[in-house]
């Protein structure tokens, strides 16, 4: 069972790797953001949508199962 749960939480790395890699990037904005005068920029709240609001909940979502998966396997692992 233990060497299950230690393939099983590859497995969770290893998309959340992917998950994190296909999300866009966000690097354009902080360059607008040094670049322009404006100084509200900053402080806009810009909601998620679509593919990128459903590539944040999956990464959010496997990494809380990500972390209960770890503790489970440091509790097994000291039995």
């Amino acid at each position: 069972m233990y060497s299950t749960l230690v393939y099983l939480l590859i497995v969770i790395s290893l998309f959340i790797i992917l998950v994190i890699l296909s999300q866009p990037s966000k690097q354009q904005d902080a360059l607008s953001l040094l670049s322009t005068d404006k100084s509200n920029t900053l402080f806009e709240t810009q909601k998620p949508r679509g593919l990128s609001y459903l590539l944040m909940y999956i990464t959010g979502f496997l990494g809380v199962l990500w972390l209960i998966l770890g503790i489970v396997l440091m509790i097994l692992g000291n039995n």
